[in-house]
């Protein structure tokens, strides 16, 4: 089985893929805005999206990871691949958590304070350079881990249990 053959393979590459488009556009208003944007309907959408997103996914993400996938990998030994992304996964998750209230905070009030602005920045260049290696980590060796692990059934049911949490 390879990680396009795998069914949770291909939910998580697909997590993945919409955490990248997330981060890219993440970085595009951080690019484009060295002072605070100027509030419009579309950013405080945005916004709100990016928060909900950050603060749902990441974690729902990270949780199936280490609940469902790390197990299988410390039952074979492999325990680098999980002492690695489960340590990163605790420098990530409060990140993004930070990132999801500075943006809710902005949305809030309608604009982002000068200091907030700055935090914001800071903290979500971190997220996006930590999160963006992070995924390249799973893709690499995480799912082609999970590939040579599982055998149909139990790829199945992770995939299931997976789709089940993305409702």
């Amino acid at each position: 089985m390879n990680v396009a053959t795998t069914q949770v393979g291909g939910l998580l590459h697909r997590d993945h893929m919409a955490t990248v488009e997330t981060l890219e556009g993440l970085e595009l208003l951080l690019r484009k805005n060295r002072k605070p944007p100027a509030f419009d309907p579309t950013l405080t959408a945005w916004l709100a999206d990016l928060a909900a997103r950050l603060r749902r996914e990441v974690a729902e993400h990270f949780d199936f990871e280490e609940t469902r996938l790390f197990p299988l990998f410390l039952a074979v030994g492999q325990t680098g691949i999980v002492e690695i992304l489960g340590q990163e996964h605790q420098t990530i998750l409060p990140l993004a958590q930070q990132v999801a209230a500075l943006a809710e905070a902005a949305t809030a009030s309608g604009r982002f304070e000068p200091a907030g602005w700055d935090a914001f920045r800071a903290l979500g260049g971190e997220l996006i350079e930590r999160e963006m290696f992070h995924i390249q980590k799973e893709e690499m060796g995480l799912l082609a881990g999970i590939a040579a692990l599982l055998d149909p059934d139990q790829d199945r049911r992770l995939a299931e249990a997976f789709a089940a949490l993305r409702g």
